[in-house]
C-alpha cells in the first residue's frame, strides 16, 4: 500500500528517527502497530472521534500498547493523540521507514518481470541494481505478463521500464506525432 507522506509526518518520523535506538525493531514493530489499528475499525472510528477526550483516548493507547511495544512508539502514538494527529500514523510509519532506509545505506526496489525470475537471473539483477545504485538491495518481485519482455524497476516515487512493451508504446506515440 502506498501512503502519500506529509511534511508533518517526515517530521514526526525524524524526530523518532534521533531518538536512536534499533531500528529494525522499531519498523517491525511499527507494522505490528499498524495492523492492529487497520484491523479495529473501532478504534479508528474511536481515535477520530473529537467527541471523546484525548485522556480517555490515551489510556485506550496505553491498555492496547502499553508494555507491548517500545516506549519511544508508545509516546509517539500518545503525541499523535493529543495534537490530534493519530490519522498521521500510516504516514509516519512510511517515512521512518524510508529514513531508516537513507541512514541503513539500503533501498526498497520493486521489480517487475513478465515471467517468474530463476534464481540466476534474480542474483545478476540484484548486483547490478545494487553496483548501479551503491546501495543494498531490498527486492519486491512482481510478475506482469503484459511487460512483454525485459524489466520494470519501481523506486521511491520514480517508475523505470526497460520492457519492449514501453519501446513499442514510446515508438507509437512517435509515429503519431
Amino acid at each position: 500500500m502506498t501512503t502519500l507522506i506529509s511534511t508533518i509526518s517526515k517530521t514526526y518520523a525524524k524526530a523518532l528517527l534521533e531518538t536512536g535506538g534499533d531500528y529494525k525493531m522499531l519498523v517491525s514493530q511499527l507494522g505490528e502497530i499498524s495492523n492492529v489499528i487497520n484491523s479495529s475499525k473501532d478504534l479508528r472510528v474511536i481515535m477520530s472521534n473529537s467527541s471523546i477526550a484525548i485522556s480517555k483516548k490515551i489510556e485506550i493507547i496505553d491498555e492496547i500498547f502499553g508494555g507491548k511495544v517500545d516506549t519511544k512508539l508508545l509516546n509517539l502514538l500518545k503525541i499523535l493523540t493529543e495534537k490530534n494527529r493519530f490519522n498521521e500514523f500510516e504516514s509516519v510509519k512510511e517515512a521512518f521507514s524510508k529514513l531508516t532506509e537513507e541512514v541503513s545505506n539500503k533501498k526498497t526496489v520493486e521489480i517487475i518481470s513478465p515471467v517468474k525470475l530463476n534464481f540466476e537471473n534474480r542474483t545478476n539483477v540484484l548486483f547490478k541494481l545494487e553496483h548501479k545504485l551503491n546501495k543494498e538491495i531490498t527486492p519486491i518481485w512482481t510478475v506482469d505478463k503484459s511487460l512483454i519482455a525485459g524489466l520494470a524497476f519501481k523506486i521511491d516515487d520514480c517508475v523505470i521500464d526497460t520492457s519492449i512493451r514501453a519501446k513499442l508504446e514510446s515508438l507509437s506515440k512517435n509515429i503519431n506525432r
